[in-house]
């Protein structure tokens, strides 16, 4: 019997599921300060700044930081898992993060609204 070293590899991969690692185990974690609005979502931090694309999951974490907000710009402090990209716009923010998991909202639990 003749094996190809493809054969091998995908093997030893399918014995070792540790070294097949997954595209959630590469994504970066972010901390920054988030503000969601209707039309744009920002993730910022101490060096940078981010467009945050507007899909299911950036608005889940939009609802979420709602009971932390005094007013409707401020921006709350949390940790995300995301996949960032180059931004399609020509001016302004010049990356973009797909957020793939909200992983905490930092802000501070005893200034919730009531």
């Amino acid at each position: 019997m003749v094996a190809s070293c493809k054969e091998k590899s995908q093997k030893a991969i399918k014995d070792n599921p540790e070294a097949n690692e997954t595209e959630q185990d590469t994504l970066p974690t972010v901390i920054g300060k988030f503000v969601f609005t209707e039309d744009d979502a920002i993730l910022r931090g101490d060096d940078f700044i981010y467009n945050v694309e507007i899909d299911s999951l950036s608005r889940v974490l939009g609802k979420q930081i709602e009971a932390y907000k005094t007013d409707d710009f401020e921006m709350i402090p949390v940790k995300v898992r995301g996949k960032l990209k180059q931004s399609p716009r020509q001016s302004g923010i010049k990356r973009n993060i797909e957020l793939k998991e909200i992983v905490a909202i930092l802000a501070d639990s005893t200034k919730i609204k009531r």
